[in-house]
């Protein structure tokens, strides 16, 4: 039961962050102004909710939420950060918390940048954007 509570948490973390970085692009790409606009909320909400749980909690919250379903589900390597296991399923590797928070940082970095140009032509079109 622990086992598949953790799964499942471990699995909405992935997507949310696969959706994330894989998003990144329509920032700068003015083909879908709506895409790109709820794309825009959507990592600016992503990062603020990241930003809080590490001011509050020191890590992800949803890591907090999983580390003690893998723990009664008798996992190893449960007290280990989500990005670190999942690179090492995906790429046999386990960076660093160092490079981890580093990637982090950098796509947080271009996220804004997107989201400021993403801003910056909406205001350049006025009321336009609103009604696209």
């Amino acid at each position: 039961m622990y086992a598949v509570l953790a799964v499942a948490v471990d699995l909405i973390h992935a997507l949310a962050m696969v959706l994330w970085i894989v998003g990144l692009p329509l920032l700068f790409v003015r083909r879908y102004p709506r895409l790109r606009l709820g794309y825009a909320v959507y990592a600016i909400a992503f990062i603020v909710l990241n930003r809080l749980s590490m001011a509050v909690l020191d890590e992800c919250f949803l890591t907090a939420l999983v580390r003690p379903l893998w723990a009664r589900a008798g996992a190893v390597g449960a007290d280990e950060w989500f990005t670190v296991r999942a690179a090492y399923v995906v790429f046999g590797m386990a960076p660093s918390h160092r490079a981890v928070a580093l990637a982090g940082e950098a796509l947080i970095f271009l996220t804004a940048a997107g989201v400021l140009l993403t801003a910056h032509r909406a205001t350049k079109r006025g009321p336009a954007l609103a009604s696209a």
